[in-house]
């Protein structure tokens, strides 16, 4: 016979593998266009979440829709968000 506390015990929480993380990124991209010989050259700061980086790859593929425009080469940077950070100069958006 099954006793109650085997019919009824809790399951395990699944861990997650990963923690994801909301972290400041600053992402930096070097342009080429068809009409432009000298480039360009963009940043943009923005809150996304690590590690997977999920809008720094969005960003990257809307840039590279543009048949006319050229990712010659980006890099992204990082920090960590604390109770001590400033978010001061970034809107948020709350959906």
């Amino acid at each position: 016979m099954l006793r109650l506390n085997e019919i009824f015990k809790k399951k395990k929480k699944k861990e997650m593998k990963y923690p994801i993380d909301a972290v400041i990124t600053n992402l930096d991209v070097a342009l080429r266009s068809d009409f432009s010989p000298d480039g360009h050259f963009c940043s943009f700061t923005f809150i996304d979440e690590r590690p997977t980086f999920p809008r720094v790859k969005k960003t990257l593929e809307q840039l590279k829709v543009n048949p006319d425009v050229h990712v010659v080469n980006h890099r992204y940077t990082w920090h960590e968000i604390t109770k001590d950070t400033d978010l001061s100069c970034l809107e948020i958006t709350k959906h």
